[in-house]
């Protein structure tokens, strides 16, 4: 029934949950500290991934074994929570998972495991975090014009912090010949800052689609730009509740925009580390039926096909 378009594969928090499940409460005791609840949503954030590489750093827990584990898991759960398809954002570099030649060797592994889900399919989408150095920058990059791995995907996913503008504009032609190539581009925005840079970023490309952007719904000419363009804004109520971005306990963006004629898609996000499922989403954004219909119709509408 479902479609989740903003999905975070994060293999090595999965690894940890997996194999050291109680690691998992010192995460989310973050939640509870005084640094926390003074924090910015983009301060939270580096809190809560500071917190996931301290407690997997120089753990012997990546093998090939634990890596289709946590690949059975999540495709367990898409199919109980009713969850037909999946962009899952995934690294496009080995990471810690140091038996992998490449990331082609995890998508094969994916794809041996997903054969024996009828009715389930998953498009993957590198993922692009651009508060990485250049150097780890180029690198993706270069992953990327490798055809063994961008045969394999079907999008990209760039999540950065305004300080990593000028980042972004040295990438920015590269970007661009990959939405060029045919490859989807989705772009997290209306989050962690504000506005203006979303509209100089919206001011140099347009992506396929927008991760959250539940702040551009406050600025009228970025709801100009996103129904002009046709934009799906992939929403998560839950990961924006726990950050402070917006508290869908007592507002609905997602009800917001699509009375507005944006489309919406409803998301987990990172569903590990919010500790979510895409039903608690649905219930979270207070959608009438009506309204969830337009979201699960969007949903199909804008996601990408199988690479």
């Amino acid at each position: 029934m479902y479609s989740l378009l903003h999905c975070h594969f994060e293999s090595a928090l999965r690894a940890l949950a997996l194999v050291k499940p109680g690691r998992l409460q010192c995460v989310r005791a973050i939640y509870d500290s005084r640094s926390y609840r003074c924090a910015t949503p983009a301060e939270r954030l580096t809190l809560l991934w500071q917190q996931v590489l301290s407690l997997t750093e120089g753990e012997d827990i990546f093998g090939e074994g634990t890596f289709r584990q946590i690949i059975r898991r999540l495709l367990d759960d898409a199919r109980a929570s009713r969850v037909e398809h999946i962009d899952l954002r995934v690294g496009p570099s080995t990471g810690r998972w140091r038996w992998m030649r490449s990331a082609a060797d995890g998508l094969t592994i994916f794809r041996e495991e997903l054969s024996r889900y009828d009715g389930l399919t998953v498009s993957f989408l590198a993922g692009i975090n651009m508060t990485k150095s250049e150097e780890q920058l180029d690198a993706i990059f270069d992953v990327l014009s490798d055809g063994e791995v961008a045969d394999r995907i079907a999008g990209i996913d760039l999540n950065f912090l305004p300080g990593d503008l000028p980042k972004f504009n040295r990438y920015l032609h590269l970007i661009r010949g990959l939405q060029s190539s045919g490859l989807g581009v989705n772009i997290h925005l209306g989050e962690l800052f504000d506005n203006d840079v979303s509209r100089y970023v919206l001011a140099n490309i347009v992506p396929d689609r927008i991760g959250h952007g539940v702040l551009l719904l406050q600025d009228p000419a970025l709801i100009d730009i996103v129904k002009s363009h046709g934009i799906c804004l992939d929403m998560c109520p839950t990961s924006n509740t726990v950050l402070g971005v917006v508290n869908w306990k007592c507002e609905s963006p997602a009800r917001r925009a699509l009375r507005l004629g944006i489309p919406v898609s409803i998301n987990t996000d990172d569903p590990v580390l919010f500790g979510t499922n895409i039903e608690r989403e649905i219930r979270l954004a207070r959608l009438t039926d009506e309204e969830r219909d337009s979201v699960v119709a969007y949903s199909r509408k804008f996601r990408y096909d199988e690479s």
